[in-house]
């Protein structure tokens, strides 16, 4: 641990290298540049790396380093590609330009994800540089795509099965609770996004004659309120036929997850929760349950003051979460089936992209290996995750590759993932480092 400290200086400035560059994969900016610098950040750190290219995808930074002698693989899973920076009215810095103040580093992508890959290749790195050799063999995947869906991943796992091969998977990342206890997260959630659109009459018509001429927006609300009841549950027929079932120890881990109800309906100025749940039922309605979501709604007119009009299109954007078991491909087929039997053929459903969720047991061992080094790490119990709220696909690893993964990080409870003023703690940066060395530790 202690080249780590002598040397953090340069890890630092690693990560800056990187989050200066703005690899936005929803613009198509900065992808080859992030990936061409991480390669050099590898090589120089002792990591044999080279870039994966298929057709039609970003490139995926594929690194190793194989001892000549060893029995067990672990392999990181990390992406480099960020989410826009906009609002950037409301950046204190500009987001690519890292600005570290009050201990923190800003910058677009800085939590999610490039803080981790520097993260990893650096622990990697202090061993080599301080054993001259490692224990076990070490992959790494660094891909451009997450932010937009991950759709190329199951291609290049595809392609490249035997040499993803191996035996312990720790994904992009995890986060300390304001109780400052590292967190663990044991799978993500699934997702399918849809767009749903429904046409009306060919142009915008005055609103006296609404009562001849159908008003799509009034379509759109009965569609969407057939999708689900007032307590959340989804009422698509076959929707839960192919979840599989919830763990004991699953739901008994949501008693260590420290859960204050008012302080967080608080904290989100609501009256209440979804489906009026407090306690242990509302963190099983958050982390144990599927979830269908209205991201936004589109129609009509929005201006100041008045404009009587029915107008000719609406439309709304969907999400729906996951629980093991269940597959996106099998929800769109259901929502065709819902769309038929209750006469919404006006309704055209675009489906964007999904993927399925994946989680490791609570009880296997390579769980037990990242608690064990977390613990060693950080001094304090960690909390452990069943699944995320948010989505990833994890799957890749634990469903395709069978490979058991968790999800360890460097963020915080105060990252900012996707918000303006993104950041991580210097302290963390530095004991994310320390944590990967750890778990090649106690894996080995």
């Amino acid at each position: 641990m202690e080249y780590v400290d002598k040397n953090f200086d340069t890890s630092i400035d690693d990560l800056k290298e990187i989050c200066k560059i703005p690899s936005i994969s929803a613009q198509n900016e900065g992808i080859e540049e992030t990936a061409s610098k991480i390669v050099q950040i590898m090589q120089k750190s002792g990591i044999e790396s080279n870039i994966l290219q298929i057709d039609d995808a970003n490139p995926l930074v594929y690194g190793e380093f194989i001892p000549e002698y060893f029995e067990k693989t672990i392999i990181f899973y990390n992406h480099y590609d960020v989410q826009p920076a906009d609002p950037l009215e409301q950046w204190e810095s500009p987001p690519f330009e890292p600005t570290i103040r009050d201990g923190k580093l800003f910058a677009r992508g800085v939590a999610d994800n490039k803080g981790n890959i520097i993260a990893r290749i650096k622990a990697v790195e202090s061993i080599l540089k301080t054993k001259k050799d490692l224990p076990v063999a070490v992959k790494f995947i660094f891909e451009g795509e997450e932010e937009v869906g991950g759709v190329s991943l199951p291609k290049y796992v595809n392609k490249y099965r035997e040499l993803f091969k191996a035996d312990m998977g720790v994904w992009e990342s995890g986060d300390r609770h304001e109780t400052e206890r590292p967190t663990i997260k044991l799978g993500y959630k699934g997702i399918a996004y849809y767009n749903i659109s429904v046409k009306g009459p060919n142009k915008d018509v005055h609103s006296g004659r609404a009562g001849l001429v159908k008003n799509p927006i009034w379509l759109l609300i009965d569609f969407l309120s057939s999708l689900r009841d007032e307590n959340g549950r989804i009422l698509i027929d076959g929707f839960y036929d192919d979840m599989d079932q919830i763990e004991k120890e699953d739901i008994k881990l949501l008693d260590q997850i420290p859960f204050d109800d008012n302080q967080i309906l608080e904290k989100y100025g609501l009256n209440e929760f979804e489906g009026g749940y407090r306690g242990n039922d509302a963190l099983k309605s958050l982390y144990l349950k599927p979830t269908c979501n209205i991201d936004g709604i589109y129609g009509g007119y929005e201006g100041a003051s008045s404009k009587t009009i029915i107008p000719s299109v609406a439309s709304a954007k969907l999400d729906f979460r996951f629980l093991p078991g269940q597959k996106p491909e099998n929800l769109y087929k259901n929502i065709q089936k819902h769309v038929k039997k209750h006469g919404f053929e006006d309704i055209k459903i675009d489906y964007l992209y999904g993927y399925e969720s994946a989680k490791t047991p609570a009880s296997s061992k390579e769980v037990e290996i990242v608690k064990k080094a977390t613990r060693k790490t950080y001094g304090i119990e960690p909390l452990i995750y069943p699944l995320s709220v948010g989505s990833s696909p994890i799957y890749n690893f634990i469903n395709k590759l069978n490979i058991p993964t968790v999800s360890v990080g460097a963020e915080y409870w105060g990252s900012l993932v996707h918000s303006p003023n993104e950041n991580i703690r210097i302290e963390d940066f530095r004991l994310g480092i320390k944590n990967i060395i750890n778990i090649i530790d106690v894996f080995a």
